[in-house]
């Protein structure tokens, strides 16, 4: 067990880039219908907004695709989640009966001759929800395909599930297609067609439940072969600080260990296993899912964590356009930790992060800001919490001297003063947001940079210049 006595050094490496980041969220899925599903306005507010603390700021929601083709509560569903910023997942528990081995929504399996109808129902199901303002991100071809269960599903190998996507899942135009979402992540079911290229070039994401998975583990096949991984549900039917934080651990394992782009809990509204309650306030466990989904945005990336020791599990994302980044550690100890933040390669000054808490007494609290001294901060993580450190870059115009690379970092503008003689060559060593040749020499003259050593960079599309750029040169 640690103690206050022994400090840890995590150090966050700007330039070790790992997986885009889609998402986190919940699912709207066999709800209450009439009390919790539609959701309600507020309740929407409260999962997917970030205006007040108490907001949780999902990114994404899963959705039923009804089998009688009852799609309203789906499309309504969608349609607030989507207003408020949300995406969505639309997953199938079961094809319509009539498509069926046994006729019937439990259990059977699709048909081999309803495979062209059955893709043209997803197909149909993706444009009912795109022509009425509730596009989808993604949609599965199916719910847990291994699980033999007395509720609405359907069995699918995985020899079918490659013949589906080879020959018909082409025909699923209106949405991302997504698969296999088995129950226990099992890739037995996904490298079948992963290995069939046509197959293969007919899926976008590589979807998985963690129902008896005990250790996660990278799926390397998949994003080798740029397939994006999901975990699109799992649940506990405890709302206690103790499994809320090992959701915690969970979500880290997925982001670091799995490198998975998205993380979805089942479900948005429930006592026994919501992020919110039945009425609509938000659980504990709903706060640690806010530890990412607040300050973790779609397009972030994962950047890299290294510890020197053990304790608290660290991970840590960026985003290059604005300069934000966050950084999440779990402590899942009966102790505090000591934790140090070395932040390595940042290419501009953070002045301070702004630490953000979930833990028994605390829920999704901000506190007062910690300064960075270099590229060092240190804090104390309250046993058994998730701590979120919030910061954005501070960049200043500077004006660097020559003969070793010089380092020039600007916001708010395009115009820079190298102080640097007209018709001088330099080279282009990085470069970000900015459309200049990299590894390629450049000259400062009239027609290139302006005159004086003023570099001003033009671009076709001066409406859309980044408010901020950073470049190295060398001469």
């Amino acid at each position: 067990m640690l103690t206050m006595g022994q400090a840890q050094t995590c150090t966050v490496n700007w330039n070790h880039v790992h997986q885009r980041i889609d998402g986190f969220g919940g699912g709207v899925v066999f709800m209450n219908p009439g009390s919790l599903d539609p959701v309600s306005s507020a309740n929407m507010d409260t999962l997917f907004l970030t205006n007040t603390p108490g907001q949780l700021g999902l990114t994404l929601i899963r959705i039923r695709i009804d089998s009688s083709t009852n799609w309203s509560n789906g499309l309504l569903d969608g349609q607030n989640a989507v207003a408020r910023g949300a995406r969505i997942l639309a997953t199938p528990w079961s094809p319509p009966a009539g498509m069926k081995s046994n006729g019937n929504i439990v259990g059977g399996s699709l048909l081999t001759s309803q495979y062209g109808n059955y893709a043209n129902y997803l197909n149909d199901f993706a444009a009912y929800m795109k022509t009425n303002g509730a596009p989808l991100a993604a949609i599965s071809i199916q719910n847990e395909p291994d699980a033999v269960v007395t509720y609405e599903s359907c069995s699918w190998t995985p020899a079918q599930m490659e013949a589906f996507c080879h020959t018909n899942a082409g025909a699923i135009t209106n949405a991302p297609v997504m698969m296999p979402e088995s129950e226990s992540y099992n890739t037995n079911y996904s490298e079948p067609t992963l290995k069939d290229p046509v197959a293969a070039s007919n899926v976008t994401f590589i979807g998985g439940h963690l129902y008896g998975v005990t250790n996660i583990q990278d799926y390397p096949d998949a994003h080798n072969k740029g397939k994006p991984t999901w975990m699109t549900e799992y649940l506990v039917n405890d709302q206690t600080i103790g499994t809320a934080i090992a959701t915690a651990q969970q979500i880290n394992d997925c982001l670091t260990v799995g490198n998975m782009s998205a993380y979805i809990w089942w479900h948005c509204v429930e006592d026994a296993n919501g992020l919110l309650n039945a009425s609509g306030v938000p659980q504990i466990r709903g706060f640690v899912m806010a530890q990412w989904s607040r300050f973790v945005r779609p397009g972030y990336y994962r950047i890299d964590t290294s510890a020197s020791g053990g304790g608290a599990s660290i991970s840590a994302f960026d985003d290059t356009n604005s300069g934000n980044f966050a950084i999440v550690a779990v402590n899942t100890n009966a102790a505090s930790i000591n934790q140090t933040f070395d932040l390595s390669n940042f290419p501009y000054a953070v002045s301070s992060v702004t630490p953000w808490i979930t833990s028994a007494t605390l829920s999704l609290s901000n506190q007062a800001p910690v300064a960075v001294s270099g590229s060092l901060f240190s804090y104390t993580l309250p046993a058994q919490s998730v701590v979120t450190f919030v910061g954005r870059s501070v960049l200043s115009l500077v004006t660097p001297t020559f003969g070793n690379p010089a380092i020039a970092a600007v916001s708010g503008g395009w115009q820079l003063n190298f102080g640097a003689q007209n018709g001088q060559t330099y080279k282009v060593l990085a470069a970000t947001n900015l459309t200049l040749p990299v590894n390629q020499w450049i000259i400062l003259t009239n027609g290139t940079f302006g005159v004086s050593g003023t570099a001003t960079f033009t671009d076709s599309s001066t409406a859309n210049l980044p408010q901020r750029f950073y470049l190295i040169v060398s001469p």
